[in-house]
């Protein structure tokens, strides 16, 4: 990883339900096993509880309270009975990245499964496992900056959307 920015604690990839999550995490326990995914202590995949969709929105608070959970209750079944004041302290240090990927793909029927964002694009093949979304789309988020202040951060990013630009570069100019 690039020594100007430091690692992120958390990539959250969201999934609809549990089998796209079972998925997800085998096409990225692959990558993490081939060295793809330097830059980020802990990879989570994160389903929609029930397998009820609760949207975007729903699925980032969702989200937040995993980690926090993580965080805070040390993973433990039962969640985490904390109040504001250690929520934004937990939040306040940590660095996360979580990508909605949680996606029917009702018009790329073939890709449902897997979702979109492992959808095979055009581009630098990422070895043996081929070029997709998800390896174009990670790098480019794992490449933006801390915030100025310095203190946690947050991010919200779509996994059927390909950005592609230098965020060292383009963030500050």
């Amino acid at each position: 990883m690039n020594a100007l920015i430091p690692e992120w604690d958390y990539l959250i990839v969201t999934a609809s339900n549990d089998k796209q999550a079972a998925a997800y995490r085998r096409l990225i326990d692959a990558r993490v096993s081939l060295g793809m995914l330097g830059g980020v202590k802990s990879v989570q995949v994160v389903a929609d509880p029930g397998g009820r969709r609760i949207g975007s929105g729903g699925s980032t608070v969702h989200c937040l309270l995993h980690i926090l959970n993580l965080e805070l209750a040390g993973g433990n079944k039962k969640r985490a009975r904390f109040g504001p004041e250690a929520w934004a302290k937990a939040l306040g240090r940590l660095r996360i990245l979580i990508v909605h990927a949680g996606g029917d793909s009702k018009r790329l029927p073939p890709y449902g499964p897997c979702g979109k964002i492992f959808v095979p694009v055009p581009g630098e093949s990422g070895g043996a496992l081929g070029s997709t979304l998800f390896d174009r789309l990670i790098p480019t988020y794992l490449g933006l900056p801390l915030p100025l202040s310095g203190g946690g951060q947050v991010v919200v990013a779509s996994g059927d959307v390909l950005l592609e630009f230098d965020a060292a570069k383009d963030m500050f100019a």
